[in-house]
C-alpha cells in the first residue's frame, strides 16, 4: 500500500510517500517547499501570506498523493503552527484543502520521532542528536540506544535569523555565540554528553554535509551517516562568514533558498560542539518522517536490533528476485572469512563489508543482467543501507564486483579515498564472495563447508553437496589462480561423499 507522510515544518513543507509491503518499504517520491511559516510571523500569528501558500503546498500534496494512489496519509505539524495564536484557523483551512486531519507534535514528540528515526538507522550506542528546524532546536541524549533525556528549546534557523540577522549585522555574531551558550548551559543534563558524538538532523546539517561533501571532492557519497569532525563544521562556519561578507563569490552545495538563514543553524552546531568538546558530526538523512513510518511498520518504540540487516533485508525485498541466494552465500563466506582471519588478520573489522557485499552482491541484475558487475557497483554505493560509514560502503561495493569493475576502483584510490590496504582487502573479500558463488553455482543453499584446515602454504576446504560437483569444481577452476595470488595460499577444494 502507499502510505503519504507529511512534516509542515517552520521551514519547509515536505511530503514523502513510501510503498509499504510489512516491515519492507521504499520511497515512491517526495515533494518540498519552502513555504517559511515560521518566518514574519506577527504579535505570534502566523503571516497571512506564509498561511494562503502553505494552503496552495497541501492542495499540490493532495493532488500529487492522487496520482500515486496514496490510500493512507499521516500528516503532522511543528513548532510554527504548535506555538501559532492563529493555529486553529490554519489547521481548519489545511483540512479542508488536504482532505485529512493533522496532528500537531508538541516538542517532546517531534524529539522523540527523531530519536526513533536516529536509533533505526544509525549503528551508534551513544550520541547526542541535534535537529535544527526553523523555530525550534530538538536535542536528544541517546545512551545504550535508548532515550535518556531530551527537550525542545523554541529557536531554529528562522528565528535566529530574525533576531540576530547576522548577513546585515555582522557585529551580532558575537551576542548570537553568546545566546547560544546560554541556552545550552541552562541545560543540566547536557554535560552528560560531552566528547559524545553528535547526529544532525534537518535541512541545515544536510547542507553542511553537501557542502563538506563538494570541499573533499566526495559528491558521489549519500548524505545520511557522511561523518564531519568538528574542524571541518568551524572550517565551513568561517567560509560562510566570509561568503555573507562578500570575500567569498559562491559555496558549492549552499541553495539559494536556504542561504540567508543557513549561518543560525551552523552557528548552533559549531557552538554546541564546541561547549561538548564533540569531535565527530554524522549527518542523518532520517527525521521526523522517518520516526513516523517506523512508528507505522514497527509500532511503538521498536528498536530494530541490526539496522545493517534491517536494511540489507529491506533492500533484498524490494530489488532481487525470487531464489536470490545473497544471504545464503554469506553462510559461505562468513566460514572463509573466519578462518583467514586467524592468519590474516589484516582482515579483522571487515564483517559488516563482507556481509554488504555478499548480501547484494548480484543487485546489477535487477537493472541489466549483462552488465551486472558494473550496475552492482553503483547499486550499492547509492543504496539506502544503514549502519556502515561511507568508506565501508565504497568496499562494499567494490568487493562485490572488484574483478569486474577494476576502473572504477582506481579512480577513488587516485582521490585518496582508498588506500592501498584497502584496495588488498577489497580483493580479499571479493574472492571469497566468487568462491561462493562458484560452490553454490546458482542453487541456495546448495553446499555446506565442512571445514578448513590452513597450513603455511595453502588452505584445505572440504564441503558436502547433495548433487553432483563436477560443474561446482570447473566454475572453482577459474578462481584457483586469483586466490593463490592475493593470499599466496594453495586452496584445495574437496567435496565429501
Amino acid at each position: 500500500m502507499r502510505v503519504g507522510i507529511i512534516d509542515i515544518g517552520s521551514n519547509s513543507m515536505r511530503l514523502v510517500i513510501y510503498e509499504v509491503q510489512g516491515k519492507s518499504y521504499f520511497v515512491v517520491g517526495q515533494v518540498r517547499h519552502s513555504a517559511r511559516l515560521g518566518q514574519n510571523m506577527v504579535h505570534g500569528s502566523l503571516h497571512r501570506g506564509r498561511i494562503e501558500y502553505g494552503i496552495k503546498v497541501l492542495k499540490d500534496f493532495k493532488e500529487y498523493m492522487e496520482s500515486k494512489n496514496v490510500t493512507e496519509v499521516i500528516a503532522v505539524a511543528t513548532e510554527a503552527v504548535r506555538k501559532a495564536a492563529n493555529k486553529d484557523e490554519f489547521l481548519s483551512r489545511a483540512k479542508a484543502a488536504l482532505g485529512n486531519e493533522i496532528r500537531v507534535l508538541s516538542g517532546e514528540e517531534e524529539a522523540f520521532y527523531d530519536y526513533y528515526a536516529t536509533v533505526n538507522t544509525l549503528d551508534l550506542e551513544k550520541c547526542l542528536m541535534v535537529d535544527i528546524g526553523g523555530s525550534s532546536t530538538e536535542i536528544v541524549l541517546i545512551e545504550n540506544r535508548v532515550l535518556q533525556e531530551a527537550i525542545s528549546i523554541p529557536f531554529g534557523s528562522i528565528v535566529l535569523t530574525e533576531q540576530f540577522n547576522i548577513k546585515e549585522n555582522p557585529s551580532q555574531e558575537e551576542a548570537l555565540i553568546s545566546y547560544l551558550k546560554d541556552n545550552f548551559k541552562a541545560i543540566p543534563w547536557l554535560k552528560r554528553a560531552r566528547n559524545y558524538p553528535v547526529v544532525g538532523i534537518g535541512g541545515s546539517v544536510r547542507t553542511l554535509g553537501k557542502i563538506d561533501r563538494f570541499r573533499k571532492d566526495n559528491a558521489m557519497f549519500i548524505s545520511h551517516n557522511y561523518s564531519m569532525d568538528q574542524k571541518d563544521v568551524s572550517e565551513i562556519y568561517d567560509l560562510i562568514r566570509e561568503y555573507l561578507e562578500g570575500t567569498v563569490k559562491r559555496v558549492n552545495g549552499l541553495s539559494r533558498d536556504r542561504e540567508d538563514i543557513f549561518i543560525g543553524s551552523l552557528a548552533t552546531l559549531n557552538t554546541l560542539m564546541r561547549h561538548l568538546n564533540s569531535r565527530k558530526l554524522f549527518i542523518s538523512n532520517a527525521g521526523i518522517r522517518d520516526g513516523l513510518l517506523f512508528e507505522r511498520i514497527l509500532g511503538r518504540n521498536r528498536r530494530i536490533p541490526d539496522v545493517l540487516e534491517f536494511s540489507l533485508d529491506n533492500i533484498i525485498t524490494n530489488h532481487m528476485y525470487q531464489g536470490y541466494e545473497g544471504k545464503d552465500l554469506f553462510q559461505l563466506v562468513r566460514v572463509m572469512y573466519t578462518a583467514l582471519c586467524k592468519s590474516f588478520p589484516q582482515l579483522l573489522g571487515n564483517g559488516k563489508v563482507l556481509k554488504c557485499a555478499t548480501y547484494l552482491y548480484d543487485i546489477g541484475t535487477n537493472i541489466n543482467y549483462f552488465q551486472r558487475d558494473r550496475n552492482t557497483f553503483y547499486s550499492i554505493l547509492n543504496a539506502p543501507i544503514n549502519g556502515l560509514s561511507q568508506k565501508q560502503i565504497l568496499m562494499a561495493a567494490s568487493s562485490a564486483s572488484v574483478f569486474s569493475a577494476n576502473d572504477l576502483l582506481k579512480e577513488f584510490f587516485h582521490k585518496k579515498i582508498l588506500s592501498t590496504r584497502d584496495m588488498r582487502i577489497i580483493e580479499m573479500l571479493g574472492i571469497l564472495i566468487k568462491i561462493a558463488e562458484a560452490l553454490n553455482h546458482g542453487v541456495s543453499g546448495a553446499t555446506e563447508i565442512v571445514s578448513i584446515t590452513l597450513t603455511d602454504t595453502g588452505m584445505l576446504m572440504e564441503c558436502k553437496t547433495p548433487s553432483d560437483p563436477i560443474f561446482k569444481m570447473e566454475e572453482l577452476k577459474g578462481y584457483l589462480p586469483k586466490f593463490r595470488s592475493i593470499f599466496k595460499l594453495t586452496l584445495d577444494v574437496r567435496f565429501l561423499p
